[in-house]
């Protein structure tokens, strides 16, 4: 009996496989949903029949999610009648699914029966990228990668055999639905000049060139060295801290590569600047590559000092007067 039962569920699931490229019409008894989120882990669980569907809808913003892993928790009654639940999943189905819809149309591409096991897990492909995992009969892995231009992926759970119990029937089986996300995060820059105007810039990751999309660029998360580099600025070094599934900010004003100085001094002190004198304190001015001497006059005393001016770079020459007491 089990080896006609066994025949019988084998040509069933081959007879499925053979007509999975062709649309066919079928009836549910009831339509479930989940949505997903793109940025987190969260599952999102529901409760189905053995005759039930599941619709996974998916975010908008798809940047990171790279596959959905379902948890199907068996009930034992099923689990004990080996392959009398079958899972399938369809491309192309038609109306969307809803709560009080139960006459669909659709494409079947996979379909398998509900292993043994009280917890099993299956993995569903999205991109090209997906790493499976291994087939471990807790954890099993689509090859096919279902079209979702609709925004859902549709599976159904449906009897496999004649003759089972109606405690089959009447389980419940409890799913869960959450996303698969890339190791990956989000470096968004921007890089403007001191009037706010865009500057067109090398871009550097950790050393390497690098070549953004709208300013964009996917990282692998962790501590990243970004250097942005142009012949009429100032070379920006920051230090940058990129998340899973997260886009972090960069803004950068660039400033130019013409050198600057900024003086200070105690009130009354006269300052010369290559001979002139020089009024403006505490303020950063631009000032010429090369040789400069600054002079300080305050009281009876003089400090002079020779400045080696480069490209690039800022300078602060700052006069102080120091006090010092001292105890014996």
């Amino acid at each position: 009996m089990y080896n006609f039962v066994k025949r019988t569920v084998s040509a069933f699931f081959l007879m499925l496989v053979c007509t999975n490229i062709f649309a066919e019409t079928f009836r549910i008894r009831k339509a479930s949903s989940v949505k997903l989120s793109g940025d987190t882990l969260k599952s999102e669980s529901a409760e189905l029949k053995i005759s039930d569907a599941l619709a996974v809808f998916l975010p908008e913003d798809r940047t990171y999610l790279e596959g959905i892993e379902l948890t199907v928790q068996i009930p034992k009654i099923v689990a004990d009648w080996r392959d009398s639940v079958a899972l399938s999943i369809y491309n192309g189905v038609s109306p969307t699914p809803g709560s009080t819809q139960i006459d669909y149309n659709g494409s079947k591409i996979f379909v398998t029966p509900l292993p043994t096991k009280l917890t099993w897990i299956l993995q569903i492909p999205l991109t090209e990228n997906f790493k499976s995992a291994t087939d471990d009969g807790y954890i099993s892995s689509m090859n096919t990668i279902p079209d979702t231009t609709r925004g859902f992926v549709f599976l159904r759970f449906q009897p496999a055999m004649k003759g089972v119990p109606d405690e089959v029937y009447d389980s419940v089986l409890n799913v869960s639905a959450k996303p698969i996300l890339k190791n990956k995060g989000t470096l968004k820059l921007s890089v403007k000049n001191l009037q706010g105007e865009n500057v067109s810039s090398e871009i550097f990751i950790d050393d390497a060139p690098v070549n953004l999309k709208d300013g964009k660029i996917l990282l692998t998360p962790g501590i990243r060295t970004l250097s942005v580099q142009n012949s009429e600025y100032r070379n920006e070094v920051r230090s940058v801290m990129i998340e899973r599934a997260k886009t972090t900010e960069v803004n950068l004003t660039l400033k130019s590569s013409e050198p600057t100085i900024t003086v200070s001094a105690p009130d009354g002190t006269k300052i010369f600047l290559d001979e002139q004198p020089f009024f403006t304190t505490n303020k950063e001015i631009p000032i010429s590559e090369g040789e400069h001497k600054i002079r300080f006059l305050i009281g009876g005393y003089e400090m002079t000092r020779l400045l080696e001016i480069q490209n690039g770079k800022s300078y602060k020459a700052n006069l102080t007067i120091d006090l010092e007491i001292s105890d014996e």
